[in-house]
């Protein structure tokens, strides 16, 4: 049964609003952003799967065009926690029956941000190069504005 669904998206650029109700803003240049949402009951275990993919997945070309990873190229990093991946359609509507209730997932979202950072810092390239690793606000309707090279999404299901 899938317990968390996660969205890749590369890009040129990303802009996100962190704060709700302020101007605070990160900003990150060309790389990966990340949807994640959590689904059904998703156990802490499954965390470093999912740590492994988003630091592993070869999505992001280098000049020479050929695929990379997060922690293989010099490129930034965006995780943005996403509710809506957990919809279902239901005649016209969307349903989130399938959603982790809202304390829960914030909790693993938390921890997935953690495990990430953990990741991210014992990677020799990533440690030794100017990346950004930033990440969105959990509960709060985020606004998020990107430049991409193409509407290029890929989705693993967890």
């Amino acid at each position: 049964m899938t317990c968390a669904r996660v969205l890749f998206q590369c890009c040129t650029s990303a802009e996100l609003l962190v704060e709700h109700g302020c101007s605070d803003k990160v900003n990150i240049g060309k790389g990966l952003i990340v949807y994640v949402a959590f689904l059904n009951e998703c156990p802490d275990s499954k965390l470093s799967k999912i740590v492994d993919t988003i630091c592993s997945v070869k999505l992001v070309a280098n000049d020479d065009g050929i695929l990379q990873s997060v922690v293989d190229y010099p490129c930034d990093l965006l995780i943005v926690p996403q509710y809506c991946l957990g919809g279902k359609l239901k005649g016209k509507c969307f349903q989130y029956h399938g959603a982790l209730d809202k304390q829960r997932s914030e909790t693993l979202y938390f921890s997935l941000v953690s495990l990430c950072k953990s990741k991210l810092e014992e990677s020799e390239k990533w440690s030794g190069s100017p990346r950004k690793f930033y990440y969105g606000t959990y509960g709060i309707r985020q606004i998020l504005s990107t430049v991409t090279s193409g509407p290029f999404f890929h989705f693993v299901d967890f």
